[in-house]
């Protein structure tokens, strides 16, 4: 069952939701995954058996909204993962058959086929490695696809063809990625060892930033709590778009602000100390939220950048997305431990665990 809801309510605090539309899978059949375009007009979801694509409008004045079925092609296969081009044209799908088929969706018809291979001529298939996850740049030109193990291919959605490969990084699998929407020819992307590297996509090469400083990051970030599984970007800004590139970078129990404006500094003892206080993991406060969302554009002393730059704020409840709204805000979706023990059909037990 997919189930879609607008929410409303105060700037901070608990939010109401009215439901819009919920669509039901035939059969009990399991959704295996689902994606929503940038404007919600549209949004699709794959069972074990085929994908399907839904718009969603309502005439003017009016407060029923309207779901109807939009046609796919028929022999597509059933998908793993799916995503929206960033201007809603096309729908890209990573089908069971580790092929990834581009839709067009004005005429319903399929626009292309890529197959994922290692070598830039290789017309086989990537073996058995599975695509997980789908990133698109915000002005449509790139793809870039991650399997299982932390390959990476990216793709031209201009020229229709696999652009690069990249192999797996330091070992580890890709937990998070994406293009700052600052510069469509970035690519980051985090590990599960908690590196994270940045792409020149076109020149096909490490980016200077990673090349300088990518072993060398400061001790509080090296030492973030819990394992990256997701960034966000701060939004262009429409009077200065070529502004630096900024990213919050986050676990389920920490997030960390990162300039790549802004040098990169070892620790000082002060800075030590107060990454030591943010392992306490206390609660946010408008004081901190202003200091981490303060405008970036402003011109600082180089202590104030060292100080500003890989700030790290701990969480007091396991947190399950993060994403900015705005320049200066970003939503917050956590989960209450309290909560999580309420769900359980009967308390948990405390045991003394002995031994080794």
């Amino acid at each position: 069952m997919c189930s879609v809801f607008v929410g409303s309510g105060s700037y901070s605090g608990p939010v109401t939701t009215n439901k819009v539309a919920r669509v039901k899978s035939k059969a009990c059949r399991k959704i295996i995954c689902s994606a929503m375009s940038n404007t919600g007009e549209l949004f699709g979801y794959s069972d074990l058996i085929r994908p399907s694509l839904f718009a969603l409008s309502r005439q003017s004045g009016q407060n029923t909204w309207t779901v109807s079925k939009r046609q796919l092609p028929q022999k597509l296969p059933s998908a793993h993962s799916m995503v929206f081009t960033s201007d809603g044209s096309r729908l890209l799908i990573v089908g069971h058959d580790r092929k990834i088929y581009i839709m067009d969706l004005e005429s319903s018809k399929l626009l292309h086929t890529f197959i994922p291979c290692r070598q830039e001529h290789e017309d086989g298939p990537a073996g058995e490695s599975l695509i997980t996850k789908m990133f698109t740049s915000s002005d449509d030109r790139w793809l870039d696809a991650i399997n299982c193990f932390g390959d990476i291919y990216l793709f031209s959605l201009e020229t229709l063809r696999q652009h690069w490969f990249i192999s797996r990084l330091d070992g580890a699998s890709v937990t998070a990625g994406g293009f700052p929407p600052q510069n469509n020819n970035m690519l980051i992307v985090t590990t599960s060892s908690n590196q994270f590297y940045i792409f020149d996509v076109e020149a096909r090469q490490l980016g200077e930033w990673s090349t300088q400083h990518t072993f060398t990051l400061p001790k509080r970030y090296r030492e973030f709590p819990g394992e990256v599984i997701g960034l966000s970007f701060s939004p262009a800004s429409s009077s200065n778009p070529s502004k630096s590139t900024s990213v919050v970078v986050y676990s389920a129990r920490a997030m960390c602000s990162i300039d790549f404006g802004k040098g990169v500094h070892e620790d000082d003892e002060s800075e030590l100390v107060h990454g030591a206080l943010l392992k306490l993991r206390g609660s946010l406060t408008k004081t901190r939220w202003k200091h981490l969302l303060r405008d970036t554009g402003k011109k600082d002393s180089k202590q104030t950048s060292r100080k500003n730059n890989f700030d790290i704020i701990g969480f007091r409840d396991p947190v399950l997305f993060i994403g900015h709204l705005a320049r200066n805000s970003i939503m917050i979706i956590d989960k209450p431990w309290m909560e999580v023990v309420k769900s359980f059909d009967t308390a948990p037990v405390q045991r003394q665990i002995y031994g080794t």
